[in-house]
């Protein structure tokens, strides 16, 4: 009896040999299953991450590229602002200087012609002090203020004080500022 006890337990213990090697053998398999689908969600999640990196870092390069170039053409713009005011400047100088010549004394009676023409017959003038003596000798051109604080030229208004035109150095720059400005900004265009 001995031998069927010690036969069964042999094919007992066989069987929970096979079991025990059936059962590792699915552990292992579980195992390098999980393994994998871990490296797998891993290169995933890095191949991923790299894109957004990438994405990213584009991103902020083209932010900051967009940022530098934006702030050169501010500074450009500046420095042009800032040179055309400085040359506008000169302009001013340079009509206060052609304000006290020969040329602008024998101008100033082609522009009251001209403001007469315009207007239409008499009229009177807002002028600068030391202009004032100049019109008198001007037929059809009445001297009606001689305070006129202006570099160069004078506002003239019809008899009736209908109309008025001004003649003035300041406006007629300001009235042709978009061209002055093209011209400094742009000598060569000169005709």
């Amino acid at each position: 009896m001995a031998t069927a006890a010690e036969s069964l337990l042999k094919e007992v213990e066989e069987k929970r040999k096979r079991e025990e090697s059936r059962l590792e053998a699915e552990l292992a398999s579980k195992q390098e299953e999980i393994r994998k689908k871990t490296e797998d969600e891993i290169a995933r999640i890095s191949s991923n991450a790299k894109a957004q990196t990438a994405d990213l870092s584009q991103r902020e390069r083209i932010r900051i590229e967009g940022a530098g170039k934006l702030q050169a053409k501010k500074l450009l713009f500046d420095a042009t602002e800032k040179m055309l005011e400085n040359n506008l400047a000169s302009l001013k100088q340079e009509f206060a200087g052609f304000a006290r010549s020969t040329q602008y004394r024998n101008l100033l009676p082609q522009m009251a012609q001209y403001a007469s023409k315009r207007l239409g017959g008499e009229i009177g003038v807002i002028c600068r002090r030391e202009d004032a003596d100049l019109f008198k000798n001007i037929g059809s051109v009445n001297v009606l203020s001689a305070d006129l604080n202006s570099i160069g030229g004078f506002k003239a208004e019809k008899k009736d004080g209908t109309l008025e035109l001004d003649l003035t150095f300041e406006e007629i720059l300001r009235s042709h500022q978009d061209e002055v400005r093209a011209l400094i900004q742009n000598p060569d265009q000169r005709a």
